[in-house]
């Protein structure tokens, strides 16, 4: 990936990702209902997992450009050290302010979300790679 054009070009698939599970929540939440799931769990893991892939795929494309395999491996390692460390610390988070009300269904959808965008992620990296 040589300039920041074919860095947004990749960077694409993520966003289309992004957008159309957004829109699915939000036209499906009513369905979501009636499986026990709650659409603004699933909305909320959306968001914060998009945000943290972003910056994640940052710092990937940050490592492929360097030309030490050092500086590669240890953002490989960061970022996904980073994306793990976010996750847990969001669900943490939501257990403890839901209480007894947490929607296990909605953090098993956002656990799918976390799989989907980490494929798309490491899939483009090996193709630019």
């Amino acid at each position: 990936m040589e300039n920041k054009t074919t860095t947004r070009r990749a960077f694409l698939p993520i966003l289309l990702t992004f957008v159309v599970f957004s829109v699915l929540i939000f036209f499906f939440r009513r369905m979501a209902a009636e499986w026990s799931t709650d659409h603004r769990v699933l909305l909320a893991g959306n968001i914060l997992l998009f945000a943290v892939t972003a910056i994640s795929f940052r710092l990937y494309t940050k490592g492929l450009r360097n030309k030490n395999a050092h500086v590669f491996v240890r953002m490989m390692y960061g970022s996904l050290l980073l994306k793990m460390m976010v996750c847990l610390v969001a669900v943490l988070i939501y257990a403890v302010t839901a209480g007894p009300a947490v929607n296990r269904n909605g953090i098993i959808g956002c656990f799918f979300l976390y799989l989907l965008y980490t494929f798309l992620e490491v899939r483009i990296l090996r193709k630019n790679a």
